[in-house]
């Protein structure tokens, strides 16, 4: 890609005026972390919407009309009895009024038997009256509560939507502006309601996606707790590795300066950090920590050789140089083509996230050759032939893994509490059990971890000699035919209502099955009627042809029942005829309609009737209740939606899709799938033209290639078998994955290479690359699973999942580095490699390399 002599001089330009680019460097940090101080931690539900999509044309175009999309409900659930007492309605009363009173609730879209939108409608004496449900006033005695039975019992509009069909419990609904959420605020105002509201006989829940993000962001504060654990563990295994402090110090500098552009970065783009996405800047850091350990486990064996400090730097990092850039290229535009997804919350996370790929450039290319011209070289290695004392071994092995097991034992059997920590939160047991055993397994690893390495090492090596390579290569062939199998099932959108972020024992999800359990349905799709005419609603055909969709809607897959405004004109129709069911019907006659919605609206306050039509009358809404939001209930709703309007003969009104909770969701879903996999596609052809550059070979690009598709394969499998939902939040990590796992190939590949230039031996030179920079693979491995490995402990699901996904993805593409790509080229013997020509080395260093 470049000429080797530009790349030295490069480096020794870095050399020559190393104070003035380390001054230049220092102050693009500074002016960086100066830009990370304005950076939020935020959730911003504009940012999940595609923009452009027509479902969220629609409910940008309607919101302001029919309310937003983002309920949330509170139900009150009496454990005794039924809620018809005046202690319950009383506290129905108070949450109702306490909802209007807070920060960023639409007025007009609180919803509950104690609010006066809600309308009893019956005859007395001769007369209709339209009157509150709870009319005259709060119900204070016995009487009053069972006159709310009465109303609740004579309408069909609130019994099974606002009221439990078993009548233990009623529910509050708020709907709250995307742009007025105050997540911090709404914790503490509704964790006071909880607290003030239960009591012996009362239980209050709390559910809707305004409190699941609430909820989510409530664990922010672990995030302290990973990045400290993250920090100690790489610590402990650099220490282990390379047996010095600046072992430590010069990675972990590394990954904190391209953590400290990527963040700076953001911050000034005006980008906020969504809670579910930090997974993916402690993973770049990682990545950055990774590409350092390369560059110095390289330095520290050419200084070994060579004993002259600079031009072991110019030696190590003029090889080190063309892979990664490669690397660092491939990794920052495989990230950025994830932007394609029409979806600001993911082009935000692309642009900031490339970006901070790039940066590795400053932290690890040019500023580590600065650093180590600074620093004493390392020391001479351990000699090999030193060997620990087989018994204290197995005692050590012995008391690191009881220690283990029994920490593991308490933590299950609950006796491990979480530790409260002032201004941060709680900390969770797994962690705290993390915490006590650590030392002892730093301990263990400083003491046996070169053994493991090596030993790793060896399997690596004697997996690709002999016969075996042929079944590493079966094995893999036979992989791609195999994963695709559960990869293909992949499901797009959240498989269960809140599963996908929270674990199924969380309050949260406990009051969304409540809602479903209790009540028609707690998801909303939203399909308008749009008559073209001011009035139109009011009219015969209109209100018929509403009342038709609405029936068709209640058989949708999932449909708990459908709320129009045909049910009030009926009731009103059936009470204008001395409550006789028959006449329970939309009156021919426009004089006759007129007559009922005057009768209505001449009683009942202005807006009552917002949610089923505009003030102008020109459009209607159907709202259609639903027991769950996943994807395919939501496809096949909409689907069900518009064959009744592909069979709609009449003109008198155009049904216009979609809007409610499934509109916004079917929008996002539909931009997922479609972008997922076309980010896939461009990222592996992006990877590919990179090796191709670097390599000038297509079969070489070929081979490098195989570990990073076969990765994503299993990646996908994994999140099959594991039940994790490819949706907006998850995209990003999955797609960040796949693009950034190259790496490990592009080290190892190159490093044949340079050693078949030294000794002319494929086979040999395959062995020892993998017994010198495999060793490095295998370490930096460990980093980027010890990097993410840590959201394992996380109290929400969502990040323990992606953690866990990340680091299977990343240990996918090691293996693949490692194992795949060697038997690779040593079956198929690229002339790419084999026409090179031979400089010459001793082979006695690799035997001895490659014999550890």
């Amino acid at each position: 890609m470049f000429p080797q002599r530009w790349i030295e001089g490069y480096l020794r330009f870095l050399l020559r005026y190393r104070i003035p680019m380390a001054l230049i460097v220092m102050g693009l940090t500074l002016f960086f972390a100066w830009g990370c101080t304005k950076i939020k931690l935020h959730t911003d539900f504009f940012d999940f919407y595609p923009r452009h999509h027509p479902y969220i044309r629609f409910y940008n175009e309607f919101r302001r009309m029919f309310g937003s999309a983002n309920i949330m409900s509170v139900i009150v659930e009496v454990k005794n009895g039924d809620i018809y007492n005046p202690t319950t309605l009383q506290k129905l009363d108070r949450i109702t009024k306490y909802m209007v009173d807070t920060k960023g609730v639409v007025p007009y879209q609180i919803l509950s038997i104690a609010h006066p939108k809600i309308r009893s409608i019956t005859a007395s004496q001769g007369s209709i009256q339209i009157r509150e449900v709870f009319y005259p006033g709060v119900p204070k005695t016995q009487e009053d509560a069972d006159r709310v039975r009465f109303a609740v019992y004579a309408n069909p509009g609130i019994r099974g939507i606002y009221v439990a069909s078993d009548d233990t419990a009623a529910v509050v609904h708020a709907g709250f502006w995307e742009e007025a959420l105050d997540f911090r605020y709404l914790y503490d105002r509704m964790t006071s309601l909880e607290h003030q509201e239960t009591d012996a006989n009362t239980n209050i829940y709390i559910t809707g996606f305004p409190w699941l993000y609430t909820s989510v962001l409530q664990y922010a504060n672990q995030l302290v707790y990973v990045f400290g654990l993250t920090v100690l563990t790489l610590s402990f295994l650099l220490f282990a590795y390379f047996h010095t402090w600046t072992g430590i110090w010069v990675p972990i500098f590394s990954g904190v300066l391209s953590c400290v552009w990527g963040l700076g970065i953001a911050a000034l783009l005006g980008f906020n950090l969504d809670p579910l996405v930090l997974v993916i800047p402690i993973f770049l850091t990682a990545r950055a920590l990774s590409h350092s350990v390369q560059s110095m486990d390289r330095y520290h064996e050419e200084y070994h050789r060579l004993h002259d400090r600079d031009q072991a730097i110019v030696e190590s990092y003029s090889h080190l140089f063309e892979p990664a850039m490669s690397g660092i290229a491939a990794d920052g535009m495989g990230i950025l083509i994830i932007a394609i997804a029409p979806i600001p919350l993911i082009q935000k996370v692309a642009i900031f996230a490339s970006f901070w790929i790039v940066s590795i450039f400053i932290s690890v290319v040019t500023l580590h050759p600065i650093i180590l011209s600074f620093i004493k070289p390392p020391p001479e290695p351990v000699a090999a032939g030193e060997k620990k004392d087989v018994i204290n071994i197995w005692i050590a092995r012995a008391i690191t893994w009881g220690v283990v097991a029994v920490g593991v034992v308490l933590n299950m059997r609950g006796y491990i509490p979480t530790i409260p920590i002032p201004y941060l939160g709680v900390l969770p047991s797994a962690m705290v059990t993390f915490l006590l055993v650590s030392p002892v397994l730093a301990w263990y690893w400083s003491l046996f971890g070169e053994r493991a390495y090596e030993a790793w090492t060896q399997y690596a090596i004697a997996a690709s000699q002999g016969s075996r390579r042929w079944f590493v290569m079966g094995l893999t062939m036979s992989l791609f035919i195999i994963l695709p199998i559960w990869g293909w099932t992949l499901k797009v959108g959240d498989m269960t209502p809140g599963a996908a972020l929270l674990y199924a024992d969380h309050p949260y999800n406990v009051a969304y099955r409540k809602l479903n359990e209790k009540f028609l349905g707690a998801s909303q799709l939203i399909v308008v009627a749009d008559t073209k005419m001011p009035d139109g609603v009011k009219g015969a055909d209109a209100l018929n042809a509403i009342e038709e969709f609405s029936d068709h809607m209640e058989n949708a897959e999932g449909a708990g029942g459908a709320i129009t405004i045909v049910e009030i004109v009926k009731q009103l129709a059936r009470l204008y005829h001395d409550g006789d069911p028959k006449w329970g019907i939309v009156p021919v006659q426009p004089k006759h309609i007129g007559e009922l919605f005057y009768v209505f609206t001449s009683a009942a306050a202005a807006g009552d009737l917002d949610r089923f039509m505009d003030p102008s009358g020109r459009y209607g809404s159907i709202i259609t209740l639903f027991h769950d939001y996943s994807h395919k209930i939501i496809m096949n709703s909409i689907e069900w939606a518009k064959e009744f309007s592909q069979n709609y003969k009449e003109t008198a009104v155009e049904f216009r899709y979609a809007g409610g909770l499934f509109g916004i969701l079917a929008a996002v879903n539909e931009a997922v799938e479609d972008s997922y996999w076309l980010s896939l596609g461009l990222i592996f052809f992006v990877i590919y033209f990179c090796l191709y550059l670097t390599y000038g070979s297509f079969y070489a690009a070929g081979i490098l290639i195989i570990p990073v598709v076969l990765s994503q394969l299993a990646a996908e499998a994994m999140m099959v078998l594991m039940h994790i939902d490819l949706n907006v939040n998850s995209l990003p990590i999955a797609a960040a994955g796949a693009g950034v796992g190259v790496d490990y190939g592009i080290y190892h590949f190159s490093r044949m290479v340079d050693c078949y230039d030294e000794v002319g031996d494929l086979d040999e030179a395959i062995d020892y690359a993998t017994a010198t920079t495999g060793k490095a693979i295998i370490f930096t491995g460990t980093t980027m699973i010890a990097g993410t490995g840590f959201f394992w402990l996380s109290d929400l699901k969502f990040l323990a999942e992606m953690g866990l996904l990340l680091s299977l993805l990343m240990t996918f593409n090691k293996f693949g580095a490692l194992i795949a790509v060697p038997a690779f080229v040593k079956v198929l013997r690229p002339k790419f490699i084999l026409s090179r020509p031979v400089k010459g080395r001793p082979a006695e260093e690799l035997h001895a390399a490659v014999a550890g």
